[in-house]
Parts: structure tokens; sequence; C-alpha cells
């Protein structure tokens, strides 16, 4: 492992560093100033939540486009784009005077944030590895993690500090500065090599699939609900958090306190998750990703207990995990790398609609019920029924 990290450093800090950029427009990171924005603009919790939804909707179509670019881009013009469009959406949510400005400060946060940036960081890692592909993936992808280890932190001091408008103008020069500098020297050095395949697997610079062919694929469909599942149901735990907390007795800062649990669980199943990758390929590995998330929902149903809480988020950080890396190493397997940033654009659109539909429609279940008890439940039928689609689907060619 550390001979492989000490060969690819280069490659493997800049899988990194992109995924840890991406933590400015990430749910996590914008919720943060849900209060302000709020406040500032005389906004209800259905008006704003209504708001991020649509711009979180419009931000996956425009990926579709914006995401296959990578393939026809050089790395580097591709990177100076996405850095400085986030950086200067930081600037201009500083100086937000209207509700159509915010809207559009989401609007991109979630483009260029959430959505390029992540994009960058998995494509590239699945394109430029091979037989290593799924520690390349765990390693580009702890900058998620240590991007929810710091960030909100970081923030909520800025924020007591020097209030919002100036915590953003701050964000637009960290990204400038930091950020732009280590990619400066990144690209000097310049030593991407792509690996070459050493084993027995299928050579996937021989693989060529168009997006076109993958939407007629039928395996697509099969796996397609499973890859999104974590994305639809992490985010609509997570965005109704703190009415979950009411209903089981948890308070604020054991919810803060769990999402250390949460960061580290994450990097612990994506350590976990590369190297069975790298063994045994990620087609053979998804019917069984999200076997963690389903054991913790089965506890929930017994116990309100504030330890439950914290086997609650690890679990569904290391499904995470799993998730995150197992799913970028499928669709490289299936479809090969060439396209592979078109094909990831796709798949990027398709999970950014799953995350914004389930906020809305776990809501409607809790305000009609009062209660979590059917969201488990609801949960816990989808992962066994895309796991079997997923399982039975490894039998198909």
């Amino acid at each position: 492992m550390f001979n492989f990290i000490y060969k690819n450093l280069n490659l493997l800090f800049f899988g990194f560093l992109i995924a840890f950029a991406s933590g400015f427009g990430q749910t996590f990171f914008i919720s943060l100033f849900s209060q302000d924005f709020r406040d500032t603009f005389k906004l209800t919790n259905t008006e704003f939540g209504s708001l991020y939804s649509i711009a979180t909707v419009l931000s996956a179509i425009t990926i579709i486009w914006a995401g296959k670019l990578i393939d026809t881009v050089s790395l580097r013009k591709y990177t100076l784009a996405i850095l400085l469009g986030l950086a200067l959406t930081c600037l201009m949510a500083s100086f937000v005077f209207n509700v159509f400005f915010l809207f559009l400060v989401i609007y991109f946060l979630r483009l260029f944030g959430q959505g390029l940036m992540g994009h960058t960081s998995r494509t590239t890692m699945a394109r430029y590895f091979n037989t290593n592909r799924g520690k390349a993936l765990a390693i580009s992808g702890f900058g998620f993690s240590v991007g929810e280890i710091i960030y909100p932190a970081a923030i909520v001091f800025l924020l007591l500090t020097i209030g919002w408008r100036l915590t953003w103008f701050s964000s637009s020069i960290f990204i400038l500065i930091f950020f732009g500098i280590f990619f400066y020297f990144i690209f000097k050095i310049n030593n991407f090599k792509k690996e070459n395949n050493t084993d027995e697997k299928i050579d996937l610079s021989e693989i060529s699939w168009r997006r076109r062919d993958v939407l007629k694929d039928f395996k697509f469909y099969m796996y397609l609900p499973l890859s999104l599942l974590m994305s639809f149901t992490v985010t609509g735990f997570l965005f109704h958090q703190v009415y979950i907390a009411e209903i089981k007795s948890w308070t604020l800062i054991n919810l803060a306190q769990g999402f250390i649990f949460y960061a580290v669980s994450g990097i612990t199943g994506s350590i976990i998750s590369g190297i069975l990758i790298d063994k045994l390929t990620g087609r053979k590995l998804i019917p069984f990703h999200l076997l963690p998330m389903s054991a913790i929902f089965i506890l929930m149903l017994f116990s309100d207990h504030v330890y439950v809480l914290y086997l609650y988020m690890a679990g569904l950080g290391l499904s995470n995990g799993f998730t995150e890396n197992i799913s970028n190493s499928l669709w490289a397997e299936m479809y090969g790398v060439k396209n592979l940033g078109s094909i990831k654009a796709l798949l990027t659109f398709f999970g950014i609609m799953a995350s914004a539909s389930s906020p809305f429609l776990y809501g409607i279940i809790l305000d009609q019920t009062g209660s979590i008890n059917t969201l488990i439940y609801l949960s816990l039928i989808l992962i066994i029924l895309f796991s079997l689609m997923g399982y039975f689907s490894k039998k198909l060619k």
C-alpha cells in the first residue's frame, strides 16, 4: 500500500484534494448557513427547502452536459474552470442581496462543489487506475470525510466571530489561495500516468461504451437503483436529523458527536472496500454493500439509547464509504474508461436527483406518521429488493 501511494502520490493527492474542495457545495456545509439565509430573506423552512431542492435538480441537469466535458477537455483546464467557478460563487454568496441571487448561489454551489468537484475526483481515479482502482478511490475519497470533519467546526467558529457574509468571503479567498497553490504545483509536476493492466482482469481500454449505449443496457437499470439508494437514504435521514433526534430524545450535542462516528466510519469503509475491490471487483461486492446500514436500522427499531445514535451514524458512514468506491468501480468495469466522464455525468445526475427527492418524500411520511419506523421499514424493503436485483444481475453477460 505505501509503495503504491509513493509511486502515485501526485495523482492520488489530486483526487484527495479535489474531493476535499467539494465540501463547499455539500448539504452539510450549506445547511450551516440556513438560519442566516432564512432570517435575512424572511424565508420559511418550506420555502428555503423548496429553493434548495429546485436549485439542486437544475444543477443535476447541467452536470449531464458539463460532466462529460472531462472526456475532451484537459484535466488542468477542467480543474481550473470549476475551481474558479466555486471561488466566484462563494464570493457571490457574501454579497447576495435577494432571493433570486440566493437561488443562483445555491445552484452554482451544488454544480461546482458537490457535483463537478466530486465528479472529477471519482472519474480521474477510475480512469487512471485499473488493478489498484479500489485503493485509489479509497485514498482520494478520504477528501470527502476529512471535509466532513474539518469544515463544520471551522465554519461554526467563523460564523460566531465574523458573521456569515465574511465567512463566505473568507471561503472564496481560501479556495483561490489554498487550492490554487496546491493544484498549480500538482499540474506543474504533471506526472499523471495511467496504470498498466498487470493481472487477468479485462483490459478496460478495450471496453468503450457510449452513454447512449449504456442507456440501452438492461444491466444498467438492474444496478442503478442499488447504486443510488445510499444517496437517497442518507440524504433523507440526515436532512431530517433534528426531527428524528427529537423523536428519539437525542440532543443536538449528541448529533454533533455522531458526525465524528459518521466520518471515521466512512474512512474505514472506504479503506476496506478499496482493498476488496482490487481482490473481488465492484460487481461482485455491490449486492452486499448496504449490510451495515441494514443492521443498524434493525437495531433502531428496538432501542432509543444514545449509543444507538452513534452506531446509526457509524453504520451510515460505513455503508457510504462502501458505496462511493464500489459503485464507481462497477461502472468502469462494465463500460470502460474511454467515455467514463460522460457516463459518470449521467450517474451524477441520477445521484443528485435521488438526494433531492428524499427530503421531500421523507418529510411527508414523517408528517403523516410522526414516527421513523415507517422510514426504517421502507428502507429495509428497498435494500432487500435492490440488493437481490444486483445479486442476480451478476449472472447477466
